[in-house]
């Protein structure tokens, strides 16, 4: 039978969807019982974090050198540590826009009265360099700082990923090499001094995250160590050393004329490994952290400027295309080159989108429509149809299509919502939109167990079912609208960048309507065409399936194949959504086909912003 929802049970979804992960989020800023807050780390400077969705990305290099190094008097061939290529699946995480400033470091010292860097005369860094990367610290150092700030040193992987970004370029900002896009000492014998962080937003990587070459080099968690199936000998490899990346503005040796440039440009990948003792610092060694979770503070969600305000915000969290939010700390100065910063941080809707003014809401209407059916043909869009099935189609053949309807008005309610951009409701759920994915994921969980007890959405038998069942299709739409998000993420920003340009609410709630209706539609469409099936027909006979009967605990329990097999689906889906690895489901795709497909999704958000 089909749960009933009751008031009862709308307002326990509500609790689970909403109340616990704001209560969770208010538990992460509050200071701890019992402990000074003089000696806890400071939200406001360490906040300014970016996101890193999860998904494919590449690390390592299949290169070989062919003796260039050895030519050029270097001891270590290049690439002999950085093989084979690998193309791997991340899980989204956080790590620092800026390296650790002196500012941010000199907060640690003071709030545990920590050692402090060996070159700080009197107990304190030189004036005026409260923004230029702390250094002199070992990695036992950086290791701690990052444990107070309820961080951790990022993973190499991590770090390569957010160097190279999703398409795996050479270098943070591509695969050309231009000294002029980091701080690097760009001929043989020059001194070049620290600088600020962010002093170079020409060379951020496509997320945002600064200074990832050049500037000082970066400790990272992992000891040295071959990647999986390198055959490469090295002594060092495993025996305790640290690694090392992004190259610093040190020189880097005397090589004559044109050879030093090449040398640089090998060194200065995104990719290249350093290495060295754990408990040594250097002159030019710092770090940054990283983080699993949203850290306190941070501002995440679309933030739409005021009409006088000339700019949008962030998008970030829950796997949405972002590069993080929050206030830039520490320099206090706005970047540049379309990395934006300033209150809002990096920006990925920095193109202003050019149909709102010029269009009537007519074409924007149809526009909204097309990105939706667009978005359908997501390949992320493959886990939430065998999951959707499992919810509508284990039903009546007469109430398919309407409950099907009833799943897609829960959809189209939430992008309804989020339309709203002015909106106190848009707003917080745009605020919340990662604690209300993974909510969403734990109530899938819930329904997917409760299936396979036989008290969720059974297909067993094809009795006929209450009418209170459309509120539980409803709240279903709803909750999958949530884990959609993170797939249909760059086509939704550019549709939500229409919404907020010079309408009114109701405008862009339309807008946000008929991008649902696209994305929704064809559900619809094929629940219809499923429900004309012969009820003697293969489609209706495998959903039936069998049941029988077995003895648990000397108690009879029916099992029935079509629970199980939803049951089991439900739930892997709802732990998916709630960890975050919902898009890691693009990897049954062929890369070659979600190259081309991210290539035109990318020129149609172009387009339209």
């Amino acid at each position: 039978m089909l749960v009933k929802f009751s008031f009862r049970g709308i307002l326990l979804w509500t609790l689970l969807s909403v109340v616990l992960p704001l209560a969770v989020l208010a538990h992460e800023g509050e200071d701890h019982d019992g402990v000074d807050p003089s000696r806890l780390p400071d939200p406001a400077l360490e906040k300014d974090m970016v996101y890193i969705p999860p998904g494919p990305f590449v690390l390592g290099t299949d290169r070989k050198d062919t003796g260039r190094a050895l030519e050029m008097g270097l001891p270590r061939p290049f690439y002999k540590d950085e093989g084979p290529e690998q193309r791997l699946l991340g899980k989204g995480f956080y790590i620092d826009r800026h390296e650790v400033t002196n500012r941010r470091y000199a907060a640690f010292i003071k709030a545990i009265d920590y050692f402090k860097p060996p070159h700080w005369e009197g107990g304190a860094y030189p004036e005026g360099q409260d923004d230029r990367p702390v250094t002199w610290v070992t990695w036992f150092d950086a290791a701690n700082y990052c444990d107070w700030a309820g961080k951790r040193l990022p993973m190499e992987k991590e770090w390569e990923r957010a160097a190279r970004g999703k398409d795996g370029f050479e270098y943070p900002w591509g695969n050309e090499f231009d000294p002029a896009r980091a701080h690097l000492s760009d001929k043989a014998g020059s001194k070049t001094e620290l600088k600020n962080v962010g002093s170079f937003p020409d060379g951020a990587s496509p997320e945002g995250v600064q200074d990832l070459v050049g500037s000082v080099w970066e400790w990272v968690q992992d000891d040295y160590g071959p990647y999986k199936g390198n055959t490469g000998e090295n002594p060092d490899f495993d025996s305790g050393l640290k690694v090392l990346r992004g190259q610093s503005s040190s020189y880097i040796g005397h090589f004559p004329g044109e050879l030093y440039n090449q040398v640089l440009k090998e060194f200065a990948r995104s990719g290249y490994r350093q290495y060295s003792n754990p408990d040594v610092g250097a002159s030019d060694v710092g770090f940054r952290c990283a983080r699993d979770t949203k850290p306190p503070g941070l501002e995440e969600g679309l933030r739409f400027a005021s009409a006088d305000s000339g700019g949008l915000g962030t998008m970030g969290g829950g796997g949405t295309p972002s590069g993080g939010a929050g206030d830039s700390v520490g320099t206090g100065s706005a970047a540049s080159g379309g990395n934006g910063s300033g209150s809002s941080g990096f920006s990925p809707f920095q193109p202003e989108t050019h149909l709102p003014t010029q269009s009537g809401m007519l074409v924007l209407m149809v526009v909204s429509f097309i990105a939706g059916l667009f978005s359908f043909l997501s390949p992320c869009t493959l886990p939430i149809l065998p999951a959707y099935f499992a919810v509508t189609a284990q039903t009546d053949r007469a109430r398919m299509t309407l409950n099907s309807l009833a799943f897609f008005c829960g959809l189209a309610a939430l992008f309804v919502v989020m339309g709203g951009s002015a909106s106190y409701l848009g707003g917080l759920l745009r605020d919340y939109l990662n604690e209300l994915t993974v909510a969403g994921g734990v109530v899938v969980t819930v329904f997917g167990l409760m299936t396979l007890a036989g008290k969720g959405f059974s297909g067993a038998t094809f009795k006929s079912h209450p009418a209170s069942t459309l509120a539980g299709f409803f709240l279903f739409g709803a909750t999958f609208a949530l884990g959609w998000t993170p797939c249909v993420g760059p086509v939704l920003s550019g549709i939500l960048i229409l919404a907020a340009s010079d309408h009114t609410i109701f405008q862009g709630m339309t807008l946000l309507f008929f991008f649902a209706l696209g994305l929704g539609l064809p559900l619809v469409v094929i629940a219809a065409f499923c429900s004309k099936l012969s009820k003697d027909g293969w489609f209706w006979r495998l959903l039936r399936g069998k049941g029988w009967t077995v003895q648990i605990a000397g108690r009879p329990v029916i099992l029935h194949t079509t629970n199980l097999f939803s049951g089991f689906l439900l739930v892997f889906l709802g732990l998916a959504l709630s960890l975050g690895y919902l898009t890691y489901f693009n990897n049954l795709i062929p890369l070659e086909l979600q190259v081309w497909f991210n290539g035109i999704e990318e020129a149609f958000v172009h387009w339209i912003s």
